[in-house]
C-alpha cells in the first residue's frame, strides 16, 4: 500500500524530490502515527526522519521508507543526509510548511519549489480499506447518538449532551471525537459553530448536533436537527433544508462539476427566499482529516469520481431565532453513490 501512494505521488511530483512536513500526509503515505517526523521522497528513495520517542513505534507502523532516528532536530538531520544534498532541486509542501523550517532550507541555497496539494488531491480518493474504516466510523456515530437518545430528558444541557457525546465514543469503539462536539439549541444553533453552553432543552425549540469520531485514524462527521416543539417557520426551515439537500445527493455521480451540487442545493434554498442565511459551503472531504478536499463550493474545480467521499450539509441560520443544518457523508461509487451516515 506504502509503495503505491509513494510512486503515485512520484508521478504527480515533477520535480526530483519533495520534503514532506504535514504529518497526516506522513501518516498517509508510510503509515507513522507521530507527530514528529519528517519525510523525504526522490525518484528512488523514500526517508523518514523522526526522533527517539518513536523508535519502536515507528518500526512497527511504518512501510515503504527507511527510518532514521535522530539525536538531534529531525529537519537539521535532513539537511545533513547524503540524499537531501545529492539533489539540486527540492519541493516542499506550501500549505502546511513552518516558516522556521522553510528558512533551514532556504540556506542551503538549494532550488526551493513549492507544491501545493500533491498529496491532498491523492487521499481524496479512498481505497477499500478507507472506506472500511470511515464506514466504522460513521457506525460508532450513529450508535452513540441513538445511545445519547435514550438518556434524554429535559433537564439536559447542551454541555452534558456534548461530553456524554464524547465519552460514548470512545465506549462505543472510536479513539476520539473528531472535532470539538456541537450541541446546540434554539438561538444558539443559529451559529454554524456553535459553543455548547448552560443552557437546557427544556422550552427550546430546536435540538442541533454536529459530531464524529475516528475509527483506525479516519473520521465521520455527522449533523442532524430536531424540533423539539411545533412551530410553523421550524417546520418550513427544516423542509427546505431536507430539500436542498437531497436534491444535491441525488446528483452525486462520477463525472459531475463539484460546484454544480454545490449550486443545486445554493439555488433551491435561494429560491425559497433564505440565501443570505447559507453563507458556507455545501461540503468537504473527509478521511485522515475532518476537513480536507474536495470542497464542494461554487468555485470548487474537482469532479466527483469514484471513491471520494466527502459531506453534503446546507443549512439555514436565523440569528436569534435558530438554526437547521442537516449533514451527511457520501461516497462517490463507479455508477452513483451511497449514503454513509
Amino acid at each position: 500500500m506504502a509503495k503505491n501512494r509513494i510512486d503515485r505521488l512520484r508521478k504527480k511530483m515533477e520535480i526530483s524530490s519533495l520534503v514532506v512536513t504535514n504529518q497526516t500526509n506522513i501518516r498517509y503515505l508510510v503509515g507513522y502515527k507521530g507527530d514528529n517526523a519528517v519525510l523525504f521522497i526522490t525518484e528512488k528513495e523514500a526517508v523518514l526522519i523522526t526522533d527517539f520517542r518513536y523508535k519502536e513505534s515507528s518500526r512497527k507502523e511504518v512501510e515503504g521508507a527507511e527510518i532514521i532516528i535522530s539525536k538531534n532536530d529531525i529537519h537539521e538531520e535532513l539537511i545533513g543526509s547524503p540524499s537531501f544534498k545529492d539533489q539540486q532541486e527540492i519541493g516542499f509542501e506550501k500549505e502546511s510548511i513552518l516558516y522556521t523550517i522553510y528558512e533551514k532550507l532556504k540556506k542551503t541555497e538549494k532550488k526551493l519549489v513549492p507544491t501545493s496539494n500533491l498529496i491532498a488531491e491523492l487521499r481524496m480518493i479512498k481505497d477499500a480499506k478507507e472506506v472500511e474504516n470511515i464506514k466504522m466510523a460513521c457506525k460508532i456515530t450513529n450508535r452513540v447518538l441513538r445511545e445519547v437518545f435514550a438518556n434524554l430528558s429535559p433537564s439536559s444541557s447542551e454541555k452534558e449532551l456534548s461530553a456524554e457525546i464524547d465519552f460514548l465514543i470512545k465506549k462505543q469503539g472510536g479513539e476520539r471525537q473528531a472535532f470539538d462536539t456541537i450541541v446546540a439549541t434554539g438561538d444558539n444553533a443559529a451559529l454554524p459553530h456553535a459553543i455548547p453552553t448552560d443552557r437546557k432543552i427544556e422550552g427550546e425549540n430546536i435540538l442541533l448536533f454536529d459530531m464524529g469520531s475516528y475509527y483506525n485514524g479516519y473520521a465521520s462527521d455527522m449533523t442532524r436537527t430536531f424540533l423539539l416543539k411545533e412551530g410553523e417557520k421550524e417546520d418550513e426551515i427544516s423542509k427546505i433544508v431536507s430539500d436542498a439537500q437531497k436534491m444535491a445527493i441525488e446528483a452525486v455521480q462520477p463525472g459531475v462539476d463539484l460546484k454544480e451540487i454545490d449550486r443545486i442545493a445554493r439555488d433551491y434554498i435561494r429560491k425559497k427566499g433564505y440565501g443570505e442565511c447559507f453563507g458556507h459551503s455545501l461540503g468537504h472531504g473527509v478521511g485522515l482529516s475532518v476537513h480536507e478536499l474536495p470542497r464542494i463550493f461554487d468555485k470548487s474545480t474537482y469532479k466527483a469520481a469514484p471513491g471520494m467521499i466527502f459531506s453534503i450539509e446546507p443549512g439555514i441560520y436565523l440569528p436569534g431565532l435558530f438554526g437547521v443544518r442537516i449533514e451527511d457523508l457520501v461516497l462517490v461509487t463507479k455508477d452513483g453513490h451511497n449514503v454513509l451516515t
